[in-house]
């Protein structure tokens, strides 16, 4: 099929390719109501598409905005990705994904491909606690939106989830349940300030109530079945935390293959929910993270500072729902 050039398009609708190309652009001006209505009837009946790259060139916009995740793996980066892919499409935007594969050294070459393609935003889960590690775009003159996690000092809006109060929550009703033994079991938290904030919620709230905790990082499968089997060995009543869905789901396939019984042999809770927990033995009480909302306030939120040049540092808290179920 023979493609149709933007010279045809203006020739069809009687104007000039000016014309055509602020028609495009959105670039109105004093363009009246029976031009635009016969440009946009020519467009759809001719079936023209424009080249975005053309449009860029002549615009000095991308229209692409870089996306980079800690893991992609992770379901809750997928759920972020569809969240921040629905409204950057309303608005004629695209997205290039990258996976950092929870590495610095690899996050700054994908920040530094990214700035190489002219995004003209970058959204990023950051693998890094330190907010010098990003100073590097501040020189491209390129805005920055965290999600999931912040940096420190603050130096770029973020939106996160309510890690502290959600943790706070749960920890409080298990507490009333006469819990005598806490352990927390998380993915290293180094670097990582959510693990950080929800292990220490839970070792606060826990020893402000005269109980036992301990924090226990596992780095893999063969760890994390070790630390599990050390704490079914413990006499007390006790209580797994899982500091994200990952360590959630894995801690209960160990479980369930254990042939351990919930919560009569221990309770067991944490982040996310993603729905698969009501499935699984009585149904795990569980902290679901909107991660697809959050996906959706970071891009109306960066496009905001794209295209409305609005630069305002602010954190942008999107509630978790605590989903009660019977493993507690």
């Amino acid at each position: 099929m023979k493609k149709i050039t933007i010279k045809e398009v203006a020739e069809e609708a009687g104007v000039s390719k000016t014309t055509i190309s602020r028609f495009l652009n959105h670039n109105y001006g004093n363009m009246s109501k029976e031009t635009k209505a016969r440009i946009a009837e020519v467009i759809e009946r001719l079936g023209y598409r424009p080249s975005k790259q053309a449009q860029a060139l002549k615009s000095k916009h991308s229209y692409l905005i870089g996306v980079v995740v800690a893991d992609i793996s992770n379901m809750y980066s997928s759920l972020l990705l569809k969240g921040i892919g629905t409204i950057l499409e309303k608005n004629g935007y695209q997205m290039i994904i990258m996976d950092a594969g929870n590495s610095i050294t690899r996050e700054r070459e994908l920040l530094q491909k990214l700035l190489d393609q002219s995004v003209e935003g970058i959204i990023l889960q950051p693998s890094s606690r330190q907010s010098q590690q990003y100073e590097f775009i501040k020189k491209h003159n390129i805005p920055l939106l965290l999600v999931d996690r912040q940096t420190e000092p603050e130096q770029w809006p973020s939106v996160l989830t309510n890690n502290i109060a959600a943790t706070k929550e749960v920890l409080e009703k298990a507490l009333q349940q006469g819990y005598e033994e806490f352990f927390v079991l998380s993915e290293p938290i180094k670097n990582v300030s959510t693990r950080e904030l929800r292990s220490q919620t839970v070792v606060q709230t826990v020893l402000a109530a005269k109980k036992k905790c301990q924090v226990i990082e596992v780095a893999s499968k063969a760890e994390l079945v070790e630390a599990i089997e050390a704490i079914l060995a413990q006499p007390n009543k006790k209580l797994l935390f899982a500091s994200n869905g990952r360590v959630l789901m894995e801690s209960l396939a160990v479980l369930i293959n254990k042939k351990i019984i919930l919560p009569e042999t221990i309770g067991i809770t944490g982040f996310d929910d993603w729905s698969l927990t009501a499935l699984v033995g009585p149904g795990i009480t569980s902290i679901e993270q909107p991660s697809q909302k959050i996906g959706e306030i970071a891009a109306q939120e960066l496009l905001k500072i794209v295209i409305e040049n609005i630069h305002q540092p602010e954190e942008f808290i999107v509630p978790s729902t605590i989903r009660w179920r019977k493993s507690v």
